[in-house]
């Protein structure tokens, strides 16, 4: 069982704008990193802000750092109950997004201002006790 998957934000306002109002998620609680705990761990000097979102089960850790980090084929997937609700919400809010068009249900790929990648699909019937 995954617990979270953590991510980088670089603005306080992703956590509404596009966590919570794109992506459907729900702000739980925020604390700061303690700065020997943020050198220790992951080798970066400062005192994070984090905050911690959920949607359908999964938690996601955003921390908040003007560090960027380098991605090649790194993403999350999330699936929906129409997708294409997220898509638009995504397109309305100004950020980078695209489809792929498949048979039944297209696949939306949608960033953040980060460059944080989510892979938007439909919620299948199997899905839905998940």
């Amino acid at each position: 069982m995954i617990h979270h998957i953590s991510l980088t934000i670089h603005d306080v306002d992703e956590v509404r704008n596009f966590y919570e109002d794109v992506l459907l998620c729900t702000v739980g609680h925020s604390f700061r990193l303690h700065p020997e705990l943020s050198s220790l761990i992951f080798s970066i000097e400062g005192e994070p802000e984090v905050f911690m979102v959920r949607h359908q089960g999964i938690t996601l850790e955003l921390f908040l750092s003007p560090e960027t980090e380098r991605r090649a084929y790194s993403h999350v997937c999330l699936a929906y109950w129409k997708s294409e609700m997220i898509f638009e919400a995504a397109l309305r809010g100004g950020y980078p997004a695209l489809v792929k068009e498949r048979k039944g249900h297209d696949t939306y790929f949608i960033r953040d201002k980060a460059g944080n990648l989510f892979e938007i699909k439909e919620m299948e019937d199997d899905e839905q006790g998940e």
